[in-house]
């Protein structure tokens, strides 16, 4: 609107007036939550290329880029993705294997999470401001996340793995669905590439290793975001959408390139969940 209102007046006063409107936009989004910001939008970008030329060209004043590649090797990653591996493989074995009965238990809590009553007033928050030596839940936060990895199964949780916007990621546990919706669940909601909004994210400790872990209690604490904002056909490995290539023998992994593919392997032990679902 303020594009258009731009062309058709184009004295001082009315440039003076869409200028203030504009950066007075671009504070308000300084405050806003990722999940609540606007599409980009090409009208914006022709404002910002008036009123703001330097922030389109200047590497220094530009947003920095974070290297996608530097955080695959991470040691804290490899672990996470290995231990959920391990994880759905033995709970796919015992499934499948008639002679097996799983049996599930969980430890309870030891706090309690729950979600806001509002949603005015949460902060953004990331897994590195977290502190991942203590349990608690973060009231009055939103953890902003991308599901990497695959769920087979939901009991006695559905565990699934998640990155943010630095690309650190962690295991996620989510207790509290409604039964009889885990097949369901794991397949169509909490698929690869979805992404999702936490609020008042629980960081947990295991009570069995100690080691961090995102935990939700309340599953009205998640909200999904739009099917649109979904990372489609992820790369199993890198998280690079559109990935064309399609391992040969499950049927379901993803990759860039062979590369990609070889890496996964190596580093994630696919093997361990390479079988025909």
């Amino acid at each position: 609107m303020a594009s258009c209102y731009l062309v058709r007046h184009n004295n001082d006063y009315v440039v003076d007036a869409v200028k203030r409107i504009y950066e007075q936009g671009e504070e308000a989004e300084k405050v806003q939550l990722p999940c609540f910001l606007p599409y980009k939008s090409n009208s914006k970008t022709l404002l910002k290329s008036l009123f703001d030329p330097q922030s389109l060209s200047n590497p220094e004043v530009a947003a920095p880029s974070l290297d996608r590649k530097s955080h695959l090797t991470d040691p804290h990653r490899i672990e996470v993705i290995k231990q959920h591996r391990e994880w759905e493989a033995r709970s796919l074995s015992e499934k499948n294997n008639p002679k097996h009965s799983l049996i599930s238990y969980t430890h309870k809590p030891r706090v309690k999470q729950q979600t806001a009553k509002s949603l005015i007033g949460l902060k953004s928050i990331s897994l590195r401001e977290m502190d991942p030596t203590k349990d608690r839940v973060y009231h009055g936060y939103v953890l902003s996340v991308t599901i990497i990895e695959e769920a087979y199964s939901w009991t006695p949780s559905i565990h699934l793995v998640i990155e943010d916007e630095h690309f650190d990621c962690e295991r996620m546990f989510i207790y509290g669905f409604p039964e009889g919706q885990g097949k369901y669940l794991t397949s169509k909601v909490f698929a690869i590439g979805s992404k999702m909004n936490i609020i008042n994210p629980y960081l947990r400790l295991g009570a069995n290793d100690m080691k961090s872990l995102i935990r939700i209690d309340d599953f009205s604490s998640i909200i999904m975001q739009s099917e649109t904002e979904r990372v489609l056909n992820m790369c199993r490995y890198c998280g690079q959408p559109n990935a064309l290539h399609v391992c040969s023998k499950c049927k379901q992994a993803r990759y860039c390139t062979k590369e990609c593919q070889t890496m996964d392997w190596k580093l994630y032990n696919h093997k361990l969940i390479c079988k025909k679902q």
